[in-house]
């Protein structure tokens, strides 16, 4: 499992950031970022490790995903509500359903040493192709995914991943978007560690 990122890079021709859940701080040199989001972390970390905790992370829908801080209750909900123009109730149940840790840890690396919860990626939609065709061939079946574009990186895939022990895809949201390295012809895919021998055979 050495280097696990390299050997997703080398197969699919993209970078891939290893990430680790943990509850100990690590014994690493990662850099401690500050007032970011999650998905722009993941930016960031293609340079040099990363490690968040709580005091990282300014965006209410990551704080809301890693359990660190629920959106409902401050001023983020309204202001959720304004900028994506939606009803409330809607609005609540889109988030109710989005995936969300109820036991948070206290930090999370991003491309720290070891084995990681799992791996993830702004892929070409050919390169996710291929990507579940080596899925099929080994595993058979169909690869069901859901969708939101609400937290859609911290959510839908780190957590999504790490929780379900499943591939997970995501369009992104307008933050991922803006933020992060996920370009207009991308896809975020997020893949556990269950399954890393799958596709680096």
């Amino acid at each position: 499992m050495d280097r696990i990122d390299q050997r997703f890079s080398d197969k699919f021709r993209s970078h891939w950031v290893k990430v680790k859940f943990y509850q100990d701080k690590p014994q690493d040199n990662a850099k401690r970022l500050k007032d970011v989001r999650f998905c722009e972390a993941t930016r960031q970390a293609v340079l040099h490790p990363v490690l968040l905790d709580e005091k990282s992370i300014v965006c209410p829908g990551a704080r809301h995903a890693f359990g660190w801080d629920s959106i409902f209750k401050n001023d983020s909900f309204q202001g959720c509500i304004d900028k994506r123009d939606v009803q409330k109730n809607m609005l609540k149940d889109i988030i109710s359903h989005a995936p969300c840790l109820k036991k948070p840890f206290k930090y999370i690396g991003l491309n720290t040493a070891g084995v990681p919860d799992l791996v993830m990626s702004y892929l070409s939609p050919h390169e996710v192709m291929n990507l579940i065709k080596i899925y099929h061939n080994k595993v058979g079946g169909s690869l069901d995914i859901s969708l939101c574009t609400i937290m859609a990186v911290c959510g839908g895939i780190a957590v999504r991943s790490y929780l379900d022990g499943k591939i997970s895809l995501s369009f992104g949201c307008d933050d991922s978007r803006k933020y992060a390295d996920m370009r207009r012809e991308s896809l975020a895919v997020g893949i556990p560690r269950r399954l890393f021998d799958i596709f680096t055979d």
